[in-house]
């Protein structure tokens, strides 16, 4: 059975911040010890998988194979659309060299990584039917998708849906947040397409509600990031006055709001410290208590007019999206 919080181990490529090896055994150990049990990784993301086998051998004793399940993708192996390979032939050959990089006989989860880059006909015809052979010999136990814009998303499942052969998951990034509440739509439609489980990913918007400096590579509009940065500013001016002892951030404001989402099967996180797992453990237990997403009120009143500010503030990108693949890709 798979936790309804997961990890996202694409912080251990370095994309976020170094993540050196015994950092990333660390933050494993403590993910699994706090009953973490879906771990995701990507060949795309650099050394993730290397680095994520390796602390998986070295736990193995604590942590046997039947204690967790993997989720790694194929299809995109760079940041141009010449880095996608969604052939039958690269289909199994990325499954046997993600399994041995992880150091698994087999993968509970694989994805086709970023499916709006490609044609939809490619990935249907050719790329999801090698994948569900996979499954039927015992080399890839559930089959699915993941992306960003999600009428692709959608248009992929119920075509899998109308084959007769619907799709086990969906993996949907950044469309559950602070800023944008899309997902929460698209469930209903994605359930009647015929998707068993469904991850919304990246409650931090991949580090642009992280109260952090957004990484320079963000594809969010300049517009967005000064509304998030006038919510940031917001926030430190909060907690410089109220004098409270409690430790608010938007970060955790945000994190609240994301993992209230009942209706997604499961909420994936990143972390590359143990720290930041515990961190997002408490804010997972604190958002199942608040409800935020479906109207729930902070305890406090000057934090819920604090939440209330930064929600009128963002209110306008409700529905925005930035465009994948971007143009200049």
């Amino acid at each position: 059975m798979m936790s309804k919080i997961g990890l996202g181990c694409g912080v251990f490529s370095g994309a976020y911040g170094p993540a050196p090896q015994e950092a990333v055994e660390d933050t494993m150990r403590t993910a699994l010890s706090s009953g973490i049990t879906l771990f995701d990784t990507s060949p795309y993301y650099n050394d993730s998988e290397i680095k994520l086998g390796a602390a998986l051998l070295a736990l193995q004793t604590e942590f046997p194979r039947s204690t967790y399940k993997i989720c790694t993708k194929l299809g995109r192996y760079g940041l141009h659309r010449a880095d996608f390979d969604y052939s039958a032939e690269r289909v199994v050959a990325s499954v046997h060299k993600s399994m041995q990089r992880l150091h698994l006989d087999y993968l509970d989860i694989v994805l086709c990584h970023d499916v709006e880059f490609v044609d939809i006909d490619k990935v249907v015809d050719v790329t999801l039917p090698k994948l569900f052979k996979l499954k039927q010999q015992g080399l890839v136990r559930q089959v699915g998708i993941s992306g960003y814009p999600l009428d692709v998303l959608l248009r992929i499942a119920q075509i899998q849906h109308q084959r007769g052969c619907p799709l086990d998951v969906c993996l949907s990034y950044c469309n559950f947040n602070l800023h944008c509440q899309l997902l929460s739509t698209y469930i209903p439609l994605l359930r009647d397409a015929g998707v068993k489980t469904i991850i919304s990913a990246s409650p931090l918007s991949m580090g642009l509600l992280s109260q952090d400096t957004t990484p320079e590579w963000h594809p969010a509009s300049p517009e967005l990031k000064a509304a998030v940065t006038q919510c940031a500013e917001l926030v430190n001016t909060y907690t410089k006055q109220s004098g409270s002892n409690r430790e608010i951030s938007l970060a955790k404001i945000a994190e609240s709001f994301a993992f209230s989402l009942a209706e997604a099967d499961i909420h994936l996180f990143g972390a590359k410290t143990s720290n930041e797992v515990s961190c997002a453990l408490e804010a997972f237990l604190r958002a199942q208590k608040l409800q935020l997403a479906s109207g729930g009120k902070y305890d406090d009143a000057d934090l819920q007019q604090l939440y209330e500010k930064i929600q009128r503030i963002l209110e306008p990108f409700a529905k925005y999206t930035w465009p994948s693949p971007p143009p200049d890709v």
